[in-house]
């Protein structure tokens, strides 16, 4: 009988200590506690979405920005002052171009014996390449600061 007593007194005691073990696993089976173990951690997934603390929430006032006339406008100057970069790039570069060509050709004509009057002209004709690459570079840094502005305005604006 001692025996008996002693396995039941046992067996309680090992029942007393599994308890809190198998009440703090989650069970394998869906029921409407499932995730609960998971958002008591203060990095749980689910409870950063239900407190929206992450960075994309943030900026959620100034939806719909693309209504307002003045953003529209930032908007068109930006791309109008893009298309002025781009094409004074264009001409700088054509400018370049040319200068190249005009410098073989005074090479050229110096090689084969050309008259003075022909070298005069192709050195006059290299001088004002020159100064047409100084003015394409001149009109070139006014676009990328006009460009600039803009886009800080634009900044600007949205962040009002």
């Amino acid at each position: 009988m001692k025996n008996k007593k002693s396995i039941c007194i046992r067996g309680l005691l090992v029942g007393a200590l599994l308890l809190p073990v198998a009440s703090a696993s989650p069970d394998n089976t869906k029921s409407e506690g499932d995730h609960r173990w998971r958002n008591e951690g203060k990095d749980g997934h689910h409870e950063r979405h239900e407190n929206h603390s992450y960075r994309r929430d943030v900026h959620h006032d100034n939806r719909g920005h693309h209504n307002k006339p003045e953003i529209r406008q930032d908007f068109k100057d930006i791309h109008n002052a893009r298309n002025e970069v781009k094409q004074d790039r264009r001409e700088l570069s054509k400018d370049r171009q040319e200068l190249t060509k005009d410098r073989s050709k005074l090479r050229r004509d110096i090689r084969n014996g050309a008259s003075k009057q022909e070298i005069f002209k192709d050195r006059q004709e290299i001088r004002d390449d020159l100064n047409k690459i100084s003015k394409d570079r001149t009109e070139l840094q006014q676009d990328q600061a006009t460009l600039q502005s803009d886009r800080r305005e634009l900044k600007a604006d949205l962040h009002k």
